[in-house]
């Protein structure tokens, strides 16, 4: 429910607008966006109502009813996914020669979104089914990882990196993408199918040959991703911003603008959001790969692979979703900033106090805690408590965009 209801939801939302501007499609022309809404929206419900409360109707004649209302919400929003996956395409094809140039040609990386939106909704469609037919109150366990897993791989990595690419060195004065985007871009799906072929492979006929390349591709891909972090130098300033180029005279303003940004501080401090966003991931990346080195060189690591997950989804992926909401939404409504942009840095504080609460139970091996008196039992409730202050951060956050919204 966290990855369709939270971050997939948002990502159409968005993007149906971004992207239609981007490739000048009317958005007024996109009569199949309330038939995303409602088959989205219902299947979710659907999912979260039957789901719930299926396992507790297992010897009741409800049973069968929720059964088949799971495997309804999964064709539910595989038929959004459908929908939107035919706006992906009217993108990819309206995308004019300007937009075609390597340093900004992002068509590939839509193509990889479109591919895992595709492959984790038909997986989970599959899952339901199986679920069904063998009467258990679960998902196979292996298969369902190996699915969330390319979801976060495929959909959420790469339309973050798409956007990074369009819209962070606009909003945050970073460099010029001077790189080849689009090799960049065919390396990634190239590693990435290796990676998953490889990881389902391994899980469906275990092959023990296998094990050492699943390894070997996930560390080439964890590296492959830091790299492009670092090249687009939005935590290491290591080049000038794209404005240190420009040849034309600046028109002076009565009032400067914030120092290093475009903005005069309509959109608060977004950018703690989408930099401590940005460190979150090079902290997840570097622990997978530590993680996956061990594994290649059969030591042990006591890290949390589901903690992992949660340092990109909580971490990486909640936080950027804000704090590019918080700077972009407004701008695509025809809003001119946020009505409380003063609130922006306690948003940031609160979320990232949520994810370092969530984390720091999964990520830190036994035998570190362990060694002092009540470390487990601290690591423990302040995990329990990480959920609580991201629905406050959530509550924050929306206290924020409902003016924007209307």
């Amino acid at each position: 429910m966290q990855l369709m209801g939270w971050t997939g939801c948002f990502i159409i939302g968005v993007s149906l607008i971004f992207l239609s501007k981007l490739a000048h499609i009317p958005f007024r022309h996109l009569h199949f966006i309330p038939l995303i809404y409602y088959s989205m929206l219902g299947g979710l419900i659907l999912r979260f109502l039957c789901h719930s409360i299926h396992p507790y109707l297992q010897n009741s004649h409800y049973f069968l009813f929720t059964s088949a209302g799971i495997i309804v919400s999964g064709i539910s929003v595989f038929i959004a996914v459908i929908l939107y996956g035919y706006f992906l395409i009217q993108v990819y094809q309206s995308l004019n020669p300007g937009q075609k140039k390597e340093n900004r040609d992002i068509r590939i990386l839509i193509l990889i979104k479109l591919l895992g939106w595709i492959f984790f909704s038909l997986g989970i469609v599959i899952l339901e089914i199986n679920m069904v037919i063998q009467n258990s109150l679960s998902f196979l366990q292996n298969w369902h990882i190996i699915f969330v897993e390319l979801f976060i791989h495929f959909t959420i990595l790469s339309i973050c990196i798409a956007v990074s690419i369009r819209a962070l060195p606009l909003f945050m004065r970073l460099p010029a993408i001077d790189w080849n985007v689009k090799q960049f871009s065919k390396i990634y799906a190239v590693i990435l199918s290796l990676f998953f072929c490889s990881f389902a492979l391994s899980e469906f006929a275990p092959l023990q040959w296998l094990v050492p390349f699943k390894h070997g591709f996930a560390i080439v891909k964890d590296i492959l991703l830091i790299w492009f972090i670092i090249k687009l130098n939005i935590l290491f300033k290591f080049k000038k911003p794209w404005t240190e180029n420009q040849s034309e005279e600046r028109v002076s303003r009565k009032k400067p603008s914030r120092l290093y940004y475009p903005d005069y501080g309509e959109f608060g401090r977004f950018e703690y959001l989408i930099k401590s966003a940005f460190v979150w991931l090079i902290i997840g990346l570097s622990l997978d790969a530590l993680v996956q080195s061990s594994a290649l060189l059969n030591m042990k690591v006591e890290i949390s692979l589901d903690g992992i997950r949660h340092i990109i989804l909580a971490g990486f992926t909640s936080l950027l979703i804000m704090g590019m909401a918080v700077r972009m939404v407004p701008g695509l409504l025809g809003k001119k900033g946020i009505e409380h942009p003063n609130r922006v840095p306690y948003l940031a504080a609160l979320v990232n106090i949520a994810v370092i609460c969530r984390t720091l139970l999964l990520i830190l091996p036994e035998s570190f805690y362990s060694s002092f008196p009540h470390m487990g039992i601290i690591l423990l409730r302040m995990y329990g408590v990480s959920g609580i202050l991201f629905l406050s951060g959530l509550g924050l956050f929306y206290y924020m965009m409902k003016p924007v919204l209307k």
